[in-house]
């Protein structure tokens, strides 16, 4: 039987037409995040492209420092002090930001508000430098006064303001410095598993529907092992192949960027992409996760979809239901009262599906005195939405005859 439905999944062109799409994309993409990359060297005026920019980066971040120390974030924004520019005006991005580039940007983020997704770069003009720079310290005292701010939607609870704040503090400093460019790309490709959920969305909407559109559901259900085994092995190739075409088409986009490029920088600390992220953990087990992530959801939203071919008996109307699960929470606005309906926005595909954004999102659920980080309930939310549209398969494609 499973061989069976093995055929049958294939068999469907437009199944394949959806399968070679995806990977078409992936292609696409991977070329386009290599091809694309670019750097600016002052010897040449001149920006480069491609993998030789990713050389460059790499000796760039090299010379400028091999950790961020407090004594190295003082001589550099000392020198920015000096030269006494608007660092909002196009001299000082030509003069001072461009020859810096990524780090000036994680050292200003590091003292601009939390809550602000706009750097601005004059910050830089007001830290007193007598007493050293503080970058450390700076780090802390934000997200300090961040958790005691209060919030129109509810203020964290005192056992949440300690997990995080411990958390924080337990993160090795001073931090690594080196080139975050090729595993971007990496971290890039595995966010591409987002829109190869649609290709799962469209293998799985007619797995149990298509046998009541037939009118074969019927013939089927009276045989021997059509309550049981048939029914276990869609679901079981569905897995399997969710799993499957997910990691064979990410993995071999990530093998062939780390053939051409290796994967310097998966050893360095995530706090580079913003110096808050509480979680002590390298850019390389990030993108693990992301690619965990990845393989989770997508695994639960075929699940879900399976289940809703099975009691609806439309492909069609599964189709538009896994379709909708992926999209319309995207377009779902934040509370500015609720704080519970922003701890369920928090956990819809579209948003998990960002790892690195979860990482630096202070968001927790709390049982008590007990605090679930973001990450852990996000797992726990999809295990369960998994494992109940996995039972609720078989009851639906059986008692809806």
């Amino acid at each position: 039987m499973v061989r069976y439905e093995w055929k049958k999944l294939f068999q469907s062109r437009l199944n394949v037409s959806a399968m070679l799409i995806g990977y078409l994309l992936i292609g696409v993409c991977t070329f386009n995040y290599i091809s694309q990359e670019n750097f600016y060297d002052k010897n040449t005026d001149s920006y480069i492209c491609g993998t030789e920019a990713f050389r460059l980066e790499q000796e760039n971040a090299a010379r400028q420092t091999d950790m961020i120390t407090e004594e190295y974030v003082t001589e550099l924004i000392g020198t920015v002090q000096e030269r006494g520019m608007d660092m909002e005006s196009d001299d000082a991005y030509l003069e001072i930001i461009r020859p810096l580039g990524d780090i000036y940007y994680m050292v200003v983020k590091n003292y601009s508000d939390m809550r602000s997704d706009r750097i601005d770069g004059n910050v830089l003009m007001d830290i007193e430098l007598a007493g050293g720079a503080d970058f450390y310290g700076r780090r802390i005292e934000k997200i300090r006064d961040y958790l005691n701010m209060d919030f129109s939607y509810g203020n964290y609870k005192e056992a949440e303001k300690e997990y995080w704040i411990q958390k924080a503090e337990k993160i090795p400093v001073p931090f690594r410095w080196g080139s975050r460019a090729e595993m971007n790309v990496v971290k890039d490709i595995v966010a591409i598993g987002f829109y190869l959920w649609f290709v799962i969305v469209i293998c799985a909407s007619s797995v149990f529907s298509t046998e009541y559109e037939s009118g074969a559901a019927f013939l089927l259900l009276t045989t021997k092992h059509g309550k049981d085994r048939l029914v276990w092995s869609k679901i079981a190739v569905i897995v399997l192949f969710t799993l499957g075409y997910l990691s064979a088409g990410l993995l071999t986009a990530v093998s062939v960027s780390g053939l051409l490029l290796g994967f310097p920088g998966a050893d360095l600390p995530v706090q580079l992409y913003n110096s808050v992220i509480p979680y002590n953990m390298t850019i390389g087990q990030m993108c693990i996760g992301s690619f965990g992530i990845i393989l989770l959801l997508g695994t639960a939203i075929a699940l879900v979809v399976l289940c809703c071919s099975a009691r609806l008996r439309s492909s069609l109307a599964s189709l538009v239901i896994g379709v909708a699960m992926i999209i319309a929470p995207a377009f779902f606005p934040m509370s500015k009262e609720s704080g519970l309906w922003n701890h369920i926005n928090y956990l819809f595909p579209v948003r998990v599906a960002d790892f690195r954004e979860m990482l630096q999102s202070f968001v927790s659920y709390t049982i008590g005195d007990l605090v679930i980080p973001y990450t852990v309930m996000a797992v726990i939310v999809y295990v369960a939405v998994g494992i109940t549209a996995l039972l609720a398969v078989k009851g639906g494609f059986v008692k809806s005859r």
